[in-house]
């Protein structure tokens, strides 16, 4: 018998690692002989970078660079062989700061470029930089600036800089630049933007808009994506690259969907089913891609909602607890990996046994 773990972190309790190896113990101790396979899981975003970590071929590489507020750090980055792996929140990441005015104002992508720069050195000619998680509002043109672009001509200076490579950008988000949906609008109050700061912010986008239009030919409005990580995504898009949906390309790169061609039973899960984990959510996608191969999915969960609707994605929906918790208590980790273990436990028992 072969089961897939991938079990989504559970945030403030566990992070996907460690739910995948509890749930795994558990299966094992019911069913020693099963074919237990693991898939940390991640989209693009925090978490992303371990993850492939584990499945692939990697090495950790360290860079001197900025942080979002021009602080100096030493960021990571995966190479994989030719290919390399950036999370744009371990250089512009949202938890570096207390969004204010202040960092709304001041916040830039432009550290991110030395690891890009630093990957092509190394012989990388494929680039996944995802976008989750940052912090930065500065439309992408900070990293744009990084590579050499003059975002006033809208040309790169040193053409040669990306010629033999390839860049990604991984979004689930599909906002595009600027307008009531673009990247100032949408995602600057939760930066620190004030009001007037968003309306400058988002005119200055608009304005971008028209010179990459006329400079470029390319209308970053039109481009899905295009608004997200402030921007970066458009960025990304202006240098050539495609925007591609996280988990999907995280999942391709990790080998997973192949895993699923053979197997009897998939077990994923999040912190918390509801109504918004149709809209992109992994356990969701992840029962998608099993169902191809007529492989069950049962949603292991922190909590699940009733009217969530999305019960139908999975053979069963579970909510580990097993006994009324304060929130406080229920986040506990060794109680959420207890829970966890004990369902798992029981749900192999009695399905299999």
């Amino acid at each position: 018998m072969k089961i897939i773990i991938a079990i989504d972190s559970f945030k403030g309790a566990a992070p996907s690692k460690q739910l995948n190896l509890a749930a795994k113990e558990a299966v094992l101790e019911v069913l020693p002989n099963a074919d237990v396979e693991t898939f940390s899981i991640a989209d693009g975003g925090e978490g992303t970078m371990e993850a492939l970590a584990d499945k692939c071929q990697a090495k950790i590489e360290k860079v001197s660079t900025t942080d979002l507020m021009g602080r100096a750090i030493m960021a990571p980055y995966l190479k994989m062989g030719d290919r390399a792996f950036i999370e744009s929140a371990k250089v512009i990441g949202i938890d570096k700061i207390t969004p204010s005015q202040e960092s709304f104002s001041q916040a830039t992508s432009f550290g991110l470029g030395a690891l890009c720069l630093d990957a092509i050195d190394k012989g990388c000619q494929e680039l996944f930089i995802g976008l989750g998680g940052s912090g930065s509002s500065d439309g992408g043109r900070g990293f744009l600036e990084s590579l050499s672009f003059d975002v006033t001509t809208c040309q790169l200076t040193e053409p040669g800089i990306l010629k033999k490579t390839k860049i990604h950008a991984l979004a689930d988000v599909t906002n595009p630049y600027a307008g009531s949906t673009g990247f100032a609008k949408i995602f600057g109050p939760q930066k620190g933007g004030s009001p007037k700061q968003i309306e400058t912010m988002d005119q200055e986008a608009q304005a971008f808009v028209e010179r990459v239009k006329t400079c470029r030919g390319l209308n970053l409005q039109k481009v899905a994506g295009s608004g997200a990580a402030g921007g970066m995504g458009g960025a990304i898009a202006i240098l050539g690259g495609e925007i591609l949906p996280g988990f999907d390309t995280i999942a391709a790169l990790l080998g997973l969907e192949k895993e699923m061609a053979d197997a009897d039973l998939i077990l994923t899960g999040e912190g918390k089913l509801d109504g918004q984990s149709k809209a992109g959510k992994v356990p969701v996608a992840i029962s998608r891609m099993g169902q191809k191969y007529q492989c069950p999915t049962i949603a292991l969960c922190g909590s699940v909602e009733d009217d969530s609707n999305v019960s139908e994605e999975f053979l069963a929906t579970f909510a580990i607890q097993r006994k009324c918790l304060s929130l406080k208590e229920a986040l506990d980790n060794k109680t959420t990996l207890s829970n966890l273990k004990a369902l798992v436990s029981n749900l192999m028992k009695t399905r299999y046994l």
